[in-house]
Order: C-alpha cells, then structure tokens, then sequence
C-alpha cells in the first residue's frame, strides 16, 4: 500500500498532540519522518519511524483520535537514568515500572500520548538517548 502523507496521517489522528510531537521531533533533531506499514501485535497497519544519528528514536502508532509512542531505552542507560524516572509523571512512572528490563536490560515503554504531561515525558526520554540538537 501506499504510504498516507504527513497531512493525511495527522487528520486521521486528529490529535493536537501528534502534531506538536512531530514538530518538536523536526525541530530538536532534524529528522523526518518514516512511514512504514506493519502487520505487527503493537500496532498493526502504519506506524512513524524517527531516527537521528543513525539509531532510532521512537515509533509512533496512529489511530483515530489518539496515537502510542514506544521508546526502545537500551540496558546500559535504562540503568543510568532509573534514578531519574521518579521525576517523571505517575503515568509515564507506572508503565516504566510496568515494563520490566529483558534479558539485556532493555526496556520497550509504549506510552499513550494523552496528555501534555506525558508528551514532557517522552521528550525528556528521547532526550536520554540522545541529546536534541536544538531545543
């Protein structure tokens, strides 16, 4: 199938915070947009890739009127930085602790994007995995 455009995709979402998110991912990162179709359990049809510096950032799952990011934190700095989520909001503290480290450490935080608050999160998040370009 044919990937939907930027335009197309944030009318189906019709979410104010799915455009602040991206805007602020263009803007902190430079980085575009990848849209890629999906048969996966988290969210199956298309998702939005960002990536900067060569790894990834997070992946947007879209739906009508609401959308899920998922930060991928690796082992070593999901160790680092768990001294700083008590600074985060109780929703983004609950799924975290929700989410217990694989194997290696890793920790898969899909989180609802409901709230002002919860997008402060993902910021700071995406933050500890690498360091915005621009604030």
């Amino acid at each position: 199938p044919e990937a939907p455009d930027a335009a197309v995709l944030s009318a189906f979402v019709s979410h104010p915070l799915w455009d602040a998110l991206a805007a602020w991912l263009e803007e902190a990162y430079g980085c575009q947009p990848s849209m890629v179709h999906s048969r996966c359990a988290m969210g199956p049809g298309w998702n939005v890739k960002y990536r900067a510096g060569g790894g990834a950032l997070c992946t947007l799952y879209p739906t009508p009127g609401a959308f899920t990011c998922l930060i991928v934190i690796g082992g070593r700095l999901a160790a680092e930085r768990e001294a700083l989520v008590p600074a985060l909001s109780p929703y983004t503290r609950s799924v975290w602790a929700d989410s217990p480290p694989a194997s290696n450490g890793t920790r898969w935080l899909s989180l609802e994007v409901s709230s002002p608050e919860v997008l402060e999160d993902i910021k700071i998040l995406l933050s500890w995995k690498k360091a915005p370009k621009r604030s």
